[in-house]
């Protein structure tokens, strides 16, 4: 099948999702609630798709007012949230530059007119003319350039705002807000230069595909969150991310394996423990668990990170959940 035709098909099924998505939460089928769908099942927006998953969490329909309100925040930043939309994140950058070199440069226009305004009024005086109608004709226009620079100060100051947001949405998963999987390859690419020891553990939740194929894909999206939210916990301050689908990553700088072992083995004995339920039927989910790799370096992150993605291989390969070092770190214990 041509790549043409992929795309139609694509988006034939994206068009039958949205349609399936507005009759769940009784939504008219108006151009406003299909691009708000379509924004939503594409992750083109990561942060609406975070606000909707949060809402609807347990099950919750939503309203046309919520989706006014969604839009209406979402508008002038769609597409800059997703992960991995780099081109529309460079486009919004590119505009937010744009904005802020306008304001810059009418700053100064202002700037300059004023100073020669005060240069005329010098001259009027020189030659005699009313000392208080140029003071006051002076004053009028200082209030002016008071008020434009005040109005460029606020504007400049959202623009900032704007663009923190939008890179820390772009170093962020969409579904659960740990970082994504190009902001972690920059950072462990990174750490070699100033940590003396570094460890990787990867982490595969078990047996996922059946929990999407028996419950469906939202109570999927449901137990990452989870799992994502205790390895968050459990690891912290260390750094964790979802490095695609089901997998996640983390991080440990200047810390011994041992400890980097039992963290590991703490977030995996809480999930293991937890009682996943479906909402809405409280149904049991049955056990949710993770395997997990773990190598550590002194001298190369990127060799350690493929040792643990074979420890976690061989946890898998052995009964899964439960965390395998890699043989060279076995074999030096």
């Amino acid at each position: 099948m041509s790549s043409s035709a992929n795309k139609k098909s694509a988006n034939r099924k994206t068009a039958e999702e949205a349609i399936r998505f507005l009759n769940k939460h009784m939504l008219e089928p108006i151009p406003l609630n299909y691009s708000f769908a379509y924004l939503y099942l594409t992750g083109v927006s990561g942060s609406l798709r975070k606000a909707v998953d949060e809402m609807t969490d347990g099950g919750f329909r939503l309203g046309q007012r919520e989706v006014d309100e969604l839009m209406g925040s979402t508008t002038e930043t769609a597409g800059t949230n997703a992960p991995g939309g780099f081109d529309a994140q460079q486009s919004f950058l590119r505009d937010q530059a744009r904005s802020f070199a306008d304001l810059t440069a009418q700053t100064l226009r202002d700037a300059g007119a004023f100073n020669r305004d005060l240069s005329a009024g010098a001259a009027n005086m020189a030659d005699g003319g009313d000392l208080a109608a140029v003071v006051h004709a002076m004053i009028q226009r200082t209030g002016e350039i008071e008020r434009k620079l005040e109005e460029t100060c606020k504007e400049t100051e959202k623009l900032r705002q704007d663009l923190e947001a939008a890179r820390d949405d772009a170093s962020r998963d969409g579904l659960t807000n740990l970082l994504n999987r190009r902001t972690f390859d920059a950072k462990i690419a990174a750490t070699g230069e100033d940590a003396s020891r570094v460890t990787v553990a990867f982490c595969d939740i078990d047996h996922f595909k059946s929990i999407n194929d028996r419950f469906g894909h939202a109570v999927g999206d449901r137990v990452l969150k989870a799992v994502a939210n205790i390895l968050s916990e459990s690891l912290s301050p260390h750094i964790v991310a979802r490095y695609g689908g089901e997998e996640f990553v983390a991080l440990f700088t200047d810390v011994d394996v041992e400890t980097a072992y039992d963290l590991i083995e703490t977030a995996r004995e809480t999930v293991a423990d937890k009682h996943f339920r479906v909402r809405g039927t409280d149904d049991p989910l049955g056990q949710v668990s993770f395997s997990a790799g773990i190598a550590t370096t002194r001298t190369d992150p990127k060799q350690a990170l493929l040792e643990a993605d074979q420890a976690l291989y061989e946890a898998k390969n052995s009964g899964r959940n439960r965390t395998i070092r890699h043989q060279k770190l076995a074999a030096a214990a």
